[in-house]
């Protein structure tokens, strides 16, 4: 039987379906000693665009954004907030290898953001495969943004 995945969201998927054609990107136990460090390093290691390898998309990471990643409730999204921590020194990576594999329209600020696009690739984190989903806000007149990321929980249906 297929393991399932859930977003924060509620949206139900296979994990299946979420990590094919991905290629999970060996992830070590972050050493960051509280989320503000994680912070600094993200701000002065990750800030930056980078080209999604499937879309040819040039997606910018920013400062505002780290921030973002790091707020309480985005790293509650994920399976756990060292899971996260881990998958954040891995972000630059998933960006450039995640598969687009959702597109819809933004419901909030549709005058500038053209659509929202979830990409997906997987981290391999303590022997377990998680699916990582990137959001990604696209403007009609700039770079696309990663707006948040999240390693997701994969759990085993109920009959």
């Amino acid at each position: 039987m297929n393991k399932l995945l859930q977003d924060s969201k509620g949206k139900i998927f296979t994990a299946e379906q979420m990590l094919e054609g991905t290629t999970p990107i060996n992830t070590p136990k972050h050493h960051f000693k509280n989320i503000k460090e994680a912070n600094v390093w993200a701000k002065k290691n990750i800030v930056g665009t980078y080209k999604n390898i499937h879309t040819e998309e040039n997606i910018n990471v920013s400062g505002k954004a780290i921030d973002k990643y790091l707020s309480a409730s985005a790293v509650f999204k994920s399976v756990s907030m060292d899971a996260h921590l881990s998958a954040l020194k891995q972000l630059p990576e998933l960006i450039k290898t995640s598969i687009l594999k959702q597109t819809h329209l933004d419901k909030e600020n549709g005058r500038h953001v053209r659509e929202i696009q979830r990409f997906y690739g997987a981290v391999s984190y303590e022997e377990n495969v998680y699916p990582v989903k990137i959001t990604v806000k696209v403007y009609h007149s700039q770079d696309s943004k990663a707006y948040s990321y999240e390693v997701m929980k994969i759990e085993s249906p109920t009959s």
